[in-house]
């Protein structure tokens, strides 16, 4: 399980690194982050691959409502995803595994 955690969060670094080395080099190159959103948005895969990303941001969301056992803690996680993306299901992750593990493994139905 530490390994799990362990390997999410350095891949949400990862991610986050990536994010600032993005927001940094993007003006250099080519142009603001709205003027290559702009591009993006015109591309059939950049389309897809925007409609995937967000799609999934909502499949996680439904996963932390699922999880969570408060409404407005599950909306205080949830929301971020769509502006943070998934270095916020990262931090998410890390922190929430070893309860989802232990949820996951518990019998859904008695057994005697």
């Amino acid at each position: 399980m530490n390994v799990l955690r362990a390997v999410i969060g350095i891949l949400g670094l990862a991610m986050l690194g990536l994010l600032i080395w993005a927001a940094v080099a993007m003006t250099d190159l080519h142009g603001t982050f709205l003027d290559q959103f702009a591009v993006i948005t015109t591309l059939p895969w950049g389309v897809a691959g925007l409609a995937d990303l967000y799609i999934g941001f909502f499949f996680f969301a439904v996963i932390v409502f699922l999880t969570e056992r408060s409404w407005m803690v599950a909306a205080l996680w949830a929301a971020p995803i769509f502006i943070l993306g998934n270095v916020w299901s990262a931090v998410w992750l890390v922190i929430r595994l070893p309860h989802i593990a232990k949820q996951l493994s518990k019998p859904d139905w008695p057994t005697a």
